[in-house]
């Protein structure tokens, strides 16, 4: 790790580890009580009397013998009806939701199919879109109680998936060095977790350059605000257009444009999860994409398995029309994400371990053959 971290940033690991531990804490393990020792055991009495033999026909013993294996029989469904379930886990996957749930009033019909596809491609981490803030106002607050109604339904129909709020901030309108606008953003990421009943909130702050220090007062604020027993998760970029690095550079992106492995280290000891945002890189062919995003998922494993901590890595992946020239469907998709993720992954060696999963943009825009590709390239 390096020794420039803050003394305090050293100390976030053991305040939001405490998070990930909720989930152990809730099922707590139930341990059976051993007999006390000073009881005595059965014994069969001194001198006792002995039982008259008793001889049956042959029938009135087959008789017998179904009765006993009967009984056995529902001795043994009542024994495995009163065993407790193993509990469900859900998949290492997410996936980001729009206001066709938060916003729409879904019936649990709806939620249903969504859940089932969900649980199909192993995406057990949900990010469902709830306010955008600009300058001091967050959007659509008149939908709040849709968006707090649907969290309970999801929780109700996919207990075992962990659901974030999502929340926006435009930084080039919101700007970061304001004290009391992190306070709206850190009282609302409040009532996301207090009130509204989502285990965490994601924070996806645009754009956020390298060494920001009113992002990381911000971020410890949010984590403050939300308490030990809620998850932060925050939308990473990626290194835009990094130096001597080998790999395509965007042409739209001023070359530089990264967040240094110090900057990363010290996010991830705030947050409980970091999702790259890797694509909008503007590239022209498939193959530049994936050699691309093969660099994003080294970087960024290496810098969190310097770190003693259990912060989670997700990747994200393209799954959405074209918005020319920074996204071209046909160079950045679910393919020619997954090709570059696994070559990352075998790039990054034993720092791999550190990424849970992929993060599929979006689920309003994605196609069946964006469902089918997902499942046969990374489920496989």
């Amino acid at each position: 790790m390096d020794e420039n971290l803050s003394a305090d940033s050293v100390q976030e690991p053991v305040r939001r580890n405490r998070a990930r531990e909720r989930h152990l804490r809730r099922k707590g393990v139930q341990t059976g009580m051993a007999a006390p020792s000073n009881v005595p055991r059965q014994i069969k009495p001194a001198g006792g009397f002995a039982m008259p033999e008793i001889h049956l026909p042959a029938n009135s013993r087959l008789i017998l013998y179904g009765l006993a294996g009967g009984i056995f029989l529902i001795l043994v469904v009542m024994f495995i009806g009163n065993l407790k379930p193993a509990d469900a886990t859900a998949g290492p996957n997410a996936i980001w939701i729009g206001t066709q749930y938060t916003y729409d009033a879904p019936t649990d019909a709806a939620v249903n199919d969504l859940v089932s596809r969900l649980r199909d491609h192993q995406i057990g981490t949900v990010y469902a879109w709830v306010s955008l803030l600009q300058g001091n106002v967050w959007s659509d607050t008149q939908r709040l109680d849709r968006v707090k109604a649907f969290a309970e339904q999801f929780k109700r129909l996919y207990p075992e998936a962990t659901l974030y709020g999502w929340l926006s901030v435009d930084a080039q309108v919101s700007t970061l060095n304001d004290a009391p606008r992190q306070q709206i953003v850190a009282d609302f990421s409040q009532r996301m977790t207090g009130e509204f009943g989502f285990d965490g909130v994601m924070l996806n702050v645009v754009p956020v350059l390298n060494g920001d220090e009113d992002y990381l007062t911000l971020l410890r604020k949010v984590r403050a605000s939300v308490g030990d027993d809620s998850l932060l998760s925050v939308a990473v970029p990626p290194d835009w257009s990094p130096l001597n690095a080998g790999i395509p550079v965007p042409p739209q992106i001023e070359p530089g444009t990264i967040w240094g492995e110090e900057y990363k280290q010290r996010v991830a000891l705030i947050a409980n999860q970091m999702v790259i945002s890797a694509y909008n890189s503007g590239l022209g062919s498939a193959d530049d994409y994936s050699s691309w995003m093969a660099y994003q998922v080294q970087i960024y494993a290496r810098a969190i398995a310097d770190l003693n901590t259990t912060t989670e890595l997700l990747i994200g992946v393209p799954a959405y029309a074209a918005q020319l020239p920074i996204h071209d469907p046909a160079v950045e998709n679910v393919q020619s994400a997954i090709d570059g993720i696994q070559t990352g992954l075998a790039a990054a060696g034993d720092a791999s371990t550190y990424v849970r999963g992929l993060a599929l943009y979006n689920e309003w825009e994605k196609s069946a053959d964006d469902w089918s590709q997902f499942k046969a390239l990374w489920l496989r």
